[in-house]
């Protein structure tokens, strides 16, 4: 029986302690509600007691505009009287003088409607109004507008023109008086905000007439367009206020602009179309207002807080049994996994399925990863650490939905944290169940040594093949290209020995071996760049060019060959009207002898083979176009085979070609030095019949690159 008690107990109890939670839960959401349903009435509140101080101070400035501007407009028509009355000019200049020492105005003018004036000295310039004249004076109403003068600053001119008259001979149609805008915006500015505030006359367009701008801030042009590119006002927020302007219409906003929150108040002056807008930092008109506010904050926060811990101490309280059991179990593990990860490069993690935390965490995780056991089991994420910042990759998506009895296997890169050493792990991740929960095991094996092993294999495996590739690449090109200029050294060397007595042929003899010395000079020096030309590195060395002596020289070179092999050359620039060009000498030359020593390699005996230089019209980039096009009566080629003889080490395969000597690297070489100098190269050909290999590319003419 008293078993049953204490279960009858129990079972009275419980629904009790529920009830006690849901009560609670329940009474903090409704304090929210009515703390989030207060704070909005308290920040509505601020807003509108801010608004309506901010809109009486508005009005007080422009009333005070509204003042100077019927003020200086009544001296206007106060003087016309006089002027009227006496045309003294010595009498007027005194007087106006007197008047400008008394009101402190900058400037009298006697203006055409044109804008011409002349001031009481007999001064007389152009007014930069803001707007034509002629246009406001046509209704015979007074105006005031902005005017610049060189020199001066922006001043506001009031203007007249109710009287016409002459003046030290100046005719004119109106009287002005200008003020500074400095002037006129201290008189109309406020001291409410401690000089915070921003203060600008607009028209109703967005266009800024005068401004008194905050400490720090920096002019504008036009108001509207500032905030349309730099608040977070909407477009159709900026609209409206933009009609407000046209209507001459009152408002504010609150309005964003960089990291400052400003309260905007705008209101119509009366004085033509202008709009009085004053900008102002909610800070500092709310700053009687933002102690209740926070104050009021803080109220809420505490006691919602006070609730919030209440019912997480009812939580925890009901979970410390259960924590204790587990913390018997985990205890256990621990030594059980202490034991076995003492001496191996094994890590060791047992992390709830829930919420991944860490029930057991072997100790030798801080030699292995550099994190302590104590930073991990505190926060899970920490092991996100681990991973380069290049290849992040959270542990939790290897591990979702990996159930009981499932286990996965993937390989990471991690970052010691203590050392900063990359280091490659294998990762075994085991689901298992232990009373009924579900618990990840994962097993991080070290494999760096293997890993370091692998890579320094596969490193010096493409070591060897990088420098066996280059060494190929060198000797391949040396004996592509060298061989033409060497051929021809020889063969005249060899025609100069036999014809010794005969001076003159000898020395053209002796002029044809420099000239292909010096090609080949500049093709081992090509050769020995290479590198630079595959990375893109290599630059032009632009210099005054002869077309004409390119060919000759290219002639030259090629002739030994040419008779060797009992070939016909044509060489012709009959298109080319500007032949003294700026470009690169020694890419040209390269370009064109890789060109002829292909066609004149794969021409047979008897054969043509031709060069035709043409001068397209037009120009790109202020330089010339030029067409190089090579054609030959050789064996031609393949179409499938001439879509891919621009590239490295390509050969056509056939019992004609694969008697010719060549390792493929001509016209790959060409392609590059072509794409520098800006320009593209095509081939057109066909088997048995003839090849035309033609390239387009930029030069500029003598005479019109200059400096170049």
């Amino acid at each position: 029986m008293e078993i049953d008690k204490r279960k009858t107990k129990r079972t009275r109890h419980l629904p009790r302690k529920r009830l006690t939670v849901a009560a609670v839960v329940l009474t903090i959401t409704c304090f929210i509600g009515l703390g989030v349903q207060y704070l909005s009435f308290v920040s509505r509140t601020v807003y509108e007691e801010s608004t309506s101080h901010l809109e009486e101070v508005l009005h007080k400035s422009n009333s005070m505009l509204s003042m100077i501007a019927n003020k200086n407009i009544s001296y206007l028509h106060l003087w016309n009287g006089f002027l009227d009355s006496n045309p003294d000019d010595d009498g007027v200049q005194m007087y106006l003088e007197s008047a400008k020492q008394e009101l402190g105005f900058a400037e009298f003018y006697f203006l055409t409607y044109d804008g011409n004036y002349m001031t009481p000295h007999g001064e007389t310039g152009y007014l930069g109004l803001q707007s034509n004249l002629d246009e406001k004076l046509a209704d015979q109403n007074d105006v005031v507008m902005n005017a610049a003068l060189p020199g001066q600053k922006p001043t506001l001119v009031f203007i007249c023109p109710e009287t016409k008259g002459v003046y030290r001979g100046f005719s004119y149609d109106a009287i002005a008086i200008s003020r500074y805008n400095d002037d006129v915006m201290k008189a109309v500015g406020n001291s409410a905000f401690s000089g915070t505030a921003s203060t600008y006359v607009v028209y109703a367009d967005g266009q800024v007439v005068i401004e008194n701008i905050a400490e720090g801030e920096q002019n504008i042009y036009n108001l509207l367009a500032v905030l349309r590119e730099h608040s977070d006002l909407s477009e159709a927020q900026v609209q409206d206020l933009a009609n407000d302007f046209a209507k001459g219409a009152s408002g504010n906003y609150e309005v964003t602009l960089g990291s400052t929150r400003y309260y905007l108040a705008y209101e119509s002056t009366g004085i033509q179309d202008w709009i009085l807008v004053e900008l102002v930092p909610v800070d500092v008109v709310n700053a009687s207002m933002n102690q209740l506010w926070q104050r009021t904050v803080q109220i809420i926060v505490g006691i919602t807080g006070g609730l919030s811990l209440m019912t997480i101490l009812l939580v925890i309280n009901r979970g410390r049994v259960k924590l204790r059991r587990k913390n018997t179990e985990i205890l256990y593990r621990e030594e059980l996994f202490r034991k076995l990860s003492q001496n191996v490069n094994d890590v060791f993690l047992m992390l709830d399925a829930n919420t991944y935390k860490a029930d057991y965490i072997s100790p030798n995780m801080e030699r292995l990863l550099g994190l302590t056991q104590e930073s991990v089991r505190k926060n899970i994420d920490t092991l996100a650490t681990l991973h380069p910042k290049d290849t992040v990759e959270p542990a939790k998506d290897h591990l979702a939905g990996l159930a009981g009895g499932e286990q996965r296997e993937w390989d990471m890169e991690y970052i010691h944290q203590q050392t900063g050493e990359r280091r490659w792990f294998h990762v075994v991740a085991m689901g298992s169940e232990v009373e009924g929960q579900t618990k990840y095991i994962l097993v991080l094996s070290d494999r760096t040594a293997d890993k370091q092993v692998n890579q320094a294999l596969s490193d010096a495996v493409a070591a060897a093949e990088n420098a066996n590739r280059a060494k190929s690449t060198f000797l391949s090109s040396m004996s592509h290209d060298i061989r033409t200029p060497m051929n021809a050294i020889i063969g005249f060397a060899t025609l100069a020995v036999s014809h010794l007595d005969d001076k003159e042929r000898v020395k053209d003899y002796l002029a044809k071996i420099l000239a292909s010395s010096n090609h080949l000079l500049s093709l081992i020096n090509d050769i020995l760049d290479m590198s630079r030309i595959e990375s893109g590195k290599i630059q032009l060395d632009e210099t005054e060019v002869n077309l004409s002596d390119v060919l000759h020289d290219i002639k030259t070179i090629v002739s030994g060959q040419i008779y060797a092999k009992q070939l016909e050359l044509y060489m012709d620039a009959i298109d080319v009207t500007d032949e003294d060009v700026y470009c690169d000498k020694t890419r040209l030359n390269q370009i064109l002898m890789n060109l002829l020593s292909n066609a004149i390699k794969f021409t047979p005996a008897g054969g043509t083979v031709s060069v035709r230089v043409r001068q397209l019209a037009g120009k790109v980039g202020g330089c010339g176009q030029y067409e190089f096009r090579v054609k030959d009566s050789g064996i031609g080629m393949d179409p499938d085979f001439a879509k891919k003889v621009f590239e490295p080490f390509e050969r056509e395969r056939s019992s004609t070609v694969s008697r010719i000597q060549g390792a493929g690297l001509g016209m790959a070489i060409t392609k590059n030095i072509v794409d520098m100098m800006g320009g593209t190269i095509e081939v057109q050909s066909a088997p048995e019949k003839a090849l035309n290999l033609s390239s387009v590319f930029r030069c500029a003419p003598r005479q019109n690159a200059v400096g170049r």
